[in-house]
């Protein structure tokens, strides 16, 4: 399927994040990539396109759905959007959150993280995954920009920023809310 921007809420959207991670996959061609944090599945969506385009892989696609306390969808909501995409049979939906992956990470090619993303999330990333970066693997997350720093609920719910993470990341894209790569 070539690339649109899927027309699904999402904080990537306005800016077209989406043909940022279709770009990704199509250039370095993940075979098995693992999101955590789908809200209504646009990244999903733009994920599976590209597979689609490959013609090859595939996406499990973790989240609370609504379990989550603060803005969610549901599991249904997110299987219709990747079936009105028609990318559905790439995408396995899984409920479950960030540290339940992380007390028994599943290899992957590629991972995207899109939730609350702070610094301390970002640190407890590099720390748990860092060997399977150094083994190539590579992990893309959410934020990263001074601009995503500075988003209301990170200073009401007095959150560290993820510029002030030690672990070694660059913005990959940093049109809002940015998007980041973990080195």
């Amino acid at each position: 399927m070539k690339y649109q921007n899927p027309n699904i809420e999402s904080s990537y959207q306005e800016n077209d994040l989406g043909r940022t991670l279709y770009d990704f996959v199509l250039e370095n061609r993940p075979k098995k990539i693992v999101e955590i944090g789908v809200l209504y599945g646009y990244s999903t969506v733009a994920l599976a396109m590209a597979l689609d385009e490959l013609g090859e892989g595939h996406i499990n696609a973790y989240d609370l759905f609504e379990d989550y306390q603060f803005k969610h969808s549901t599991l249904e909501e997110v299987h219709r959007n990747l079936e009105r995409y028609r990318v559905d049979s790439y995408v396995t939906l899984v409920k479950k959150d960030l540290n339940e992956w992380l007390a028994a990470p599943e290899d992957f090619d590629l991972l995207h993280v899109d939730i609350s993303n702070t610094g301390d999330t970002i640190d407890t990333l590099y720390q748990a995954l860092k060997d399977k970066i150094n083994r190539g693997a590579t992990v893309l997350f959410e934020g990263g920009s001074v601009e995503r720093d500075a988003v209301e609920w990170m200073s009401k719910y007095g959150r560290r920023p993820i510029r002030s993470a030690t672990a070694p990341f660059a913005v990959i894209d940093s049109r809002f809310p940015s998007l980041s790569r973990l080195d």
